[in-house]
């Protein structure tokens, strides 16, 4: 598919192909509305649709359009314009699959109308690896196919890097080990020979016990001192693994966190890190003294007997072939199991958090449905891929029987020929599962390494993801709180916007209540504010400056934020009243809580401000965890304050002491707030009201009031829904 040119660059790159078409983008609706072929192409002065045949059907010219918009139908949507002269013009159809890409098209043919710079972003969510077609795991994910290993490898191996004096210790001890290893084989095999042979040397007999018995306590020592360094090492990556997938985790954007469920990010730092604790505990011990043992027996069975050692060896070829050729199908076979789990964790997690209402509901037996169907899929890919690892791991242990097999059929007749000593076939025997030990390692350590890697694949996918650009840390700003919206447009969606340019501005120290229906934009706008998301087009500027050339984090501490669902941490009320400012002294805690009026009902508890809130602040009631909330962003003493629904969680009563609080916090600070009952707004300076994403109205309480517009509708209807319900305020 021709792509749209996604910046000014590609723009560029773009007229040079096609002269002067900006944007060149595929439809697939036809003009009868069924799946078919058209083109959309906009240059600087013509917005036109190309059919098959190659004729415009359809052509606009840019200077009779206002705007661009994307119509959202079933399954599907359209690109339209309206003209100056009032027109609706529909220009495209296009099913869901491109939506987002005609979204952005709508967007560049504004720019173009307006005379802006083209500046549009095309860059989708990926559904297929780029490299060899196959369906991803999940959108923007990767592809366990064509993952290099060997990377991945070296990229955990560089955790052990702030432990390299370990490491190497645990390298000599595994060379240590492999030499004591190596000497019970001779001993035995001079026993055979000098002792129970012709010689009958009794004294040599217990010589050779005491070195045997001297080598295996050493051994001993040394297993011991080894594997409490591969615990070391082991714990200590695994950990650092966790701490940056989880630092990376709370540093990436929102819109991770709107795309992916919570179960699914945990699993990440759980199950994918243990796997990978797994390997460097259990795989990389065995890789470090099995390879150096095969090094080590292969060595020494040639110096034996050459003849003999080259029979035995014969199978290896074959089992290393096995182990090569199965490799990356197990690999991708682990891949999915860790898609199940992550799937798993997600309904867990999320039927867990919801409990509550599960059994408000009686839908227990429902939710079980669900968690079986995860749990069967989990277990017949956790089947599915052991059975085929037993298959393999099967077939190479056949191999290393056969080699027995023929250690016993070419050995027996060398010793019956008189061409070697029953002691020097001992050794050789001996030696033989010092050999093959390596080779069932290869086969075990191929499993663990195929699990470690898919799991840290999906580690570093995380941790590989762009974070917030925080910007310049050492740049400090402090706030006055003029807040502008210049033709702010954004949506979740990109091919449904939320926001439809939004215009206006918040005076420091002015308190602009947001106004609107359910979906208008109200928490969106607030949303932008707090830099939780960046505009699509169109700025936000504070005090002057656009709010994305400041540092983030400098930005977010002058802000406070009082959310519709209040949520606290689990721990006692003054930790989470100071939890924007830990460095707090308790009378400060305390000054904040009165000001939000907890003060009262937090010595009413057995504990009072040591009192643990429990999980999500469950041990206290709606509107204790609002009025806690408050307390917060009083504390953390902001520039610019958001109350989204600060009061809905309350009774009256409580709401009105709410409200003489919020009157005297709001001095001197920018102040957006939404509020469910339209009546609390009355104190505004001014009121922004929303309708579908764009401003309607702007006023006073007592403007609007008298203006009997949307705003006047909206206090009317609410009035009249409160009479039937018996609400008075």
């Amino acid at each position: 598919m021709s792509q749209l040119a996604p910046d000014a660059t590609r723009a560029e790159s773009a007229i040079e192909n096609h002269g002067d078409v900006l944007i060149r983008l595929e439809a697939d609706i036809g003009e009868s509305g069924n799946y078919g072929h058209r083109v959309l192409e906009v240059t600087s002065s013509m917005v036109s649709v190309i059919e098959t045949d190659g004729v415009p059907s359809i052509q606009v010219p840019i200077e009779d359009i206002i705007t661009a918009r994307n119509d959202q139908l079933v399954g599907g949507g359209a690109l339209e314009v309206i003209t100056k002269d009032g027109r609706i013009l529909p220009i495209v159809s296009y099913s869901l699959t491109v939506a987002a890409k005609f979204s952005e098209a709508a967007r560049g043919i504004e720019q173009l109308a307006k005379g802006e710079t083209l500046s549009i972003n095309l860059k989708l969510q990926k559904l297929r690896c780029d490299r060899c077609g196959r369906l991803l795991p999940e959108r923007d994910g990767v592809c366990p196919a064509c993952v290099n290993r060997g990377r991945t490898l070296l990229r955990i191996s560089r955790f052990m890097l702030p432990y390299r004096k370990q490491a190497i210790l645990l390298t000599l001890l595994s060379l240590l080990t492999t030499a004591l290893n190596l000497a019970p084989p001779f001993i035995q095999g001079r026993i055979i020979d000098e002792v129970l042979g012709k010689a009958r040397d009794l004294p040599l007999l217990w010589q050779l016990i005491g070195v045997w018995v001297s080598v295996l306590v050493v051994a001993s020592a040394v297993n011991i001192v080894r594997d409490r360094m591969v615990a070391y090492l082991g714990g200590h990556v695994a950990g650092d693994l966790r701490s940056a997938v989880y630092r990376a985790i709370e540093f990436l954007q929102l819109t991770y966190f709107d795309k992916k469920q919570v179960g699914a990010i945990t699993s990440r730092v759980t199950s994918d890190t243990d796997r990978v604790w797994g390997f460097l505990v259990e795989g990389v011990p065995y890789f470090l003294l099995n390879g150096l043992m095969l090094i080590g027996v292969s060595a020494f069975l040639f110096w034996t007997s050459p003849v003999l050692a080259s029979f035995i060896l014969a199978p290896i070829p074959i089992i290393v072939l096995i182990g090569i050729r199965f490799w990356r199908p197990m690999a991708q076979m682990f891949y999915r199991v860790g898609q199940k789990w992550a799937r798993f964790h997600m309904h867990l997690n999320e039927s867990l958090n919801g409990i509550r209402v599960v059994k408000a509901f009686a839908k227990e037996d429902l939710e079980y449905g669900k968690f079986t169907k995860r749990n069967h899929e989990l277990r017949d890919s956790g089947v599915a891929a052991d059975t085929r690892w037993f298959t393999i791991f099967g077939a190479m242990m056949f191999f290393t029987a056969l080699a027995s097999v023929i250690c016993w059929g070419v050995g027996g007749f060398m010793v019956y020929e008189g061409k070697m000593t029953l002691g020097e076939f001992y050794r050789v025997f001996a030696l033989l599962g010092l050999v093959y030990g390596p080779l069932q390692w290869f086969a075990a350590v191929n499993n663990w390494f195929s699990r470690a890697m898919a799991g840290a694949d999906r580690i570093f996918e995380i941790i590989d993801m762009e974070p917030e650009q925080y910007g310049d840390a050492d740049k400090k700003v402090d706030i006055v709180g003029e807040v502008q919206f210049d033709a702010v447009r954004f949506g979740y969606d990109k091919s449904n916007p939320v926001l439809k340019g939004l215009t206006f501005t918040a005076k420091p120290g002015e308190m602009i209540g947001l106004v609107g229906k359910s979906g208008a934009g109200k928490s969106t706008t607030i949303n932008l504010v707090c830099r939780f998301y960046e505009p699509d087009a169109g700025s936000i500027r504070i005090d002057g400056v656009d709010y994305r050339d400041l540092s983030l984090q400098d930005l977010r501490a002058q802000i406070g934020i009082v959310l519709q669902e209040p949520f606290l941490f689990n721990g006692s009320i003054a930790d989470n009243i100071a939890y924007g400012k830990p460095d707090a002294t308790f009378e400060e805690v305390i000054e904040a809580a009165r000001a939000a009026n907890a003060h009262n009902f937090i010595l009413g508890k057995p504990d009072g401000y040591d009192t643990m809130v429990g999980e999500k602040g469950s041990k206290l009631s709606g509107g204790e965890r609002q009025r806690v909330s408050i307390a917060r962003a009083i504390l953390h003493n902001p520039r610019i304050l958001i109350l989204d629904e600060a009061t809905s969680s309350v009774d009256v009563e409580t709401e009105r002491q709410i409200q003489e609080a919020i009157g005297r916090l709001i001095e001197g600070r920018t102040t957006f707030a939404i509020a469910h009952r339209l009546s609390t707004l009355r104190n505004a300076s001014r009121l922004v009201v929303l309708d579908k994403g764009e401003i309607v109205e702007i006023g006073t309480h007592a403007e609007l009031m008298e203006k009997k517009g949307v705003f006047y509708n909206l206090v009317e209807t609410q009035s009249a829904i409160n009479e039937i319900i018996g609400y008075t305020s």
